[in-house]
């Protein structure tokens, strides 16, 4: 191909791939898997990260449906000889989401962009902040993202030609193998898929029962795999062992995760989300982009591109509109961190339709740059390029800040404050997603503290083998007591009520971290001050989260510290005050670390502090975040408020923040409830 071809092929459509396109799908990739590693984490994450790591580094079973692809190819990756392993498990999703990349920019040009738009699209796409956010941890979305584009392409690809059916096998083993990653995000796709091949001709169409079975083998295969692997006990297996295909099939349906979907409807936080995602939708891309992926639908459209168009459009509302629908979220942070990575897929559509919306705009101008008329197109190539690597360059100056971990410590202090006060053979119960998974992550897989033991409260996670997926609460609970109850060993936990797993045992709190005392002395709560934990708190409260995950994180963590200092208060022991006093206005300037202090000194209500109380509603009131967490917090708000009231003798607007407490949030855990009764029982309310 010679030089004057190479450089029309940039901004010219072309019907066959040529030198140009290999040099531009090798950019498409090659360019983000280069920011990906510069700013990928080099030690363990929050989200589902640390859990991932685990199940990677032992070949194990992740959380439902147990991704065993994803687990393999983690653990291919974290037998690299460089880096910790973390680096090597992050380095898998950079590859997988690059690759992705490709795939964008293959699409782009099956439907008719040239080589430089569908590279801008390309990029575009893999520098958008929630993708590149989902190629620098260990996740499945970028894999995910992959399997899609990868089936799409093959489609384009097999539908355009008569001796193509072995695009549309490949087709259908990858959608198949798709199905052994994130399948409820691939079924919603499937609508889109099947309309891309109504238009096929009838012998196409006929293939349609033998490319269901490669599909249906393509998703087999990985979860016997999975199966088989699980009766093999290794380290990390989420539900524990599996005793028969029941227990495979519980794992793979996700049916422990019913209570997540099934709910009633939340109209208003399904509005608010659809809000959320129409501004994600304007900027993920930049401005200029979305605008060229409208013109890009409309001109496919236009085209009687129906197939195309409409698929792209079924596939991008199903992983939208429809899965908002059926995710049925609270609108708060964490719901929205935990959504975000679900349509990555409709990011790289409108990357595609973009591709094309640009390369109508670069036809339309090629009368004004004279590229028509026998000259070079110099000019038409520069104005393509520059306003690609603009909008290039303005989306990696946007979201660097965002997504740049590589200097990050967040886990590295948390897990090192939490072992160094650890008890040599200590046992530690873990629950919150962050102990899991950080502490798992550097005692399992770097091996730290190898002489701990660490016991999910939820029996989840590292395998148990007396368990299995259908094991009641109850009894995953018995199995920890006894297991506890037959030893003598240091028992340690952070959070969560230690009756769980050690009934009538008493607990010395170090705040961030507690022991178990179990020397049949009865005792009020033994509070110990460790200068330490002191400092922790400091650095914590000072902290700027990254993320949502380390927001919460953070969030938690100073909730069990206002609840530390709260119990000092409480004990109205002037001695044991004396030692954290200099804290409680650093306490007082955090809305969660405060609400834990003020729920604290309220369970040992003393009058002495009504006044001080009276401040603290105030102050929480001023701190408080523009969207809490939960529906949870905003009823322990209101507690908070009513509580105060009934203190200070205004029993009647006491029982109506109570009764509003109890609306938003009907659960025995509201202490709104007991107050209401109390009140009921004193004055007939």
């Amino acid at each position: 191909m010679g030089d004057k071809s190479r450089i029309h092929a940039l901004i010219l459509p072309q019907t066959g791939f040529c030198m140009t396109d290999s040099l531009a799908l090798a950019a498409a990739v090659l360019g983000p898997l280069a920011i990906y590693v510069l700013t990928l984490s080099h030690t363990v994450a929050l989200e589902d990260d640390g859990l991932f790591l685990m199940a990677g580094s032992h070949l194990g079973i992740a959380h439902p449906p147990g991704y065993p692809i994803y687990t393999f190819i983690l653990h291919l990756f974290m037998q690299l000889p460089f880096g910790t392993p973390a680096f090597l498990g992050h380095l898998s999703s950079a590859v997988l989401g690059a690759l992705s990349c490709g795939g964008v920019y293959l699409c782009a040009r099956l439907l008719g962009a040239a080589a430089l738009p569908a590279l801008a699209a390309a990029w575009l796409f893999g520098v958008s902040e929630h993708v590149w956010s989902q190629s620098i941890i260990a996740e499945v979305y970028a894999l995910n993202s992959l399997f899609f584009f990868a089936v799409y392409a093959l489609l384009l690809y097999g539908l355009r030609g008569k001796q193509r059916l072995w695009a549309l096998i490949a087709a259908a083993a990858l959608y198949g193998m798709s199905l052994a990653n994130h399948w409820p995000l691939m079924v919603l796709a499937a609508p889109g898929l099947f309309l891309l091949l109504l238009p096929a001709r009838k012998t196409r169409l006929r293939r349609l029962p033998m490319l269901s079975g490669v599909a249906v083998l393509g998703a087999a295969v990985p979860y016997v795999w999975m199966f088989l692997r699980a009766q093999q006990s290794p380290k990390i297996s989420f539900y524990g062992s599996m005793n028969g295909w029941g227990d495979l099939w519980y794992h793979i349906s996700r049916k422990g995760y019913s209570h997540y979907y099934g709910s009633i409807p939340k109209w208003e936080d399904n509005l608010e989300f659809l809000r959320w995602f129409a501004g994600e939708i304007l900027w993920q891309l930049t401005l200029p982009a979305f605008l060229l992926a409208i013109l890009g639908l409309v001109v496919l459209l236009r085209r009687r591109q129906l197939a195309e168009a409409g698929s792209g459009l079924v596939v991008f509302l199903g992983q939208s509109l429809v899965l908002i629908m059926l995710t049925n979220f609270s609108f708060n942070y964490i719901q929205v961190g935990i959504f975000r990575p679900y349509s990555l897929v409709c990011y790289g559509l409108l990357a595609i339709w973009s591709a094309v919306g640009f390369q109508v705009l670069m036809d339309h101008l090629r009368p004004w740059s004279r590229a028509d008329q026998g000259r070079k197109p110099v000019l038409h190539i520069a104005l393509a390029a520059v306003l690609s690597l603009a909008m290039a360059i303005f989306s990696v100056q946007e979201n660097w800040r965002k997504n740049d971990r590589s200097a990050s410590d967040f886990t590295k202090k948390y897990s090192e404050m939490m072992f160094r006060y650890l008890d040599p053979d200590a046992i530690m119960v873990v629950s919150k997603d962050a102990e899991t998974g950080v502490l798992g992550y550097y005692h399992f897989v770097e091996n730290r503290r190898p002489d701990i033991t660490l016991l999910p409260r939820s029996g989840f996670v590292y395998n148990n083998q007396s368990s299995h997926p259908l094991m009641s609460w109850e009894e995953r609970r018995k199995i920890l007591r006894d297991f506890i109850g037959d030893t003598d060993r240091p028992v340690f936990f952070s959070s969560g009520d230690r009756r769980d797993f050690c009934p009538g045992c008493e607990v010395r709190n170090y705040g961030f971290i507690k022991k178990v005392v179990r020397d049949g002395i009865p005792r009020r709560e033994n509070l110990r001050h460790l200068s330490e934990k002191e400092q922790h708190f400091k650095e914590l409260l000072l902290r700027e989260p990254a993320d949502a995950w380390e927001l919460y994180t953070k969030n938690n963590l100073l909730g069990l510290y206002g609840d530390y200092l709260g119990k000092f208060i409480a004990s109205n022991n002037p001695e044991w005050l004396g030692r954290v006093e200099h804290l409680i206005p650093l306490a007082e300037q955090d809305f969660y670390c405060l609400m834990s202090m003020m729920e604290a000194v309220f369970l040992r209500w003393d009058a002495r502090h009504l006044e001080q109380s009276k401040n603290w509603v105030k102050q929480a009131e001023h701190l408080r975040p523009r969207a809490l967490l939960k529906r949870k917090d905003e009823a322990k708000l209101l507690y908070l408020k009513g509580f105060v009231l009934f203190q200070s003798g205004d029993k009647d607007a006491a029982a109506q923040l109570f009764r509003k407490s109890v609306a938003i949030y009907n659960n025995p855990e509201n202490r709104a409830k007991r107050m209401l009764k109390k009140l009921k029982e004193t004055t007939g309310q």
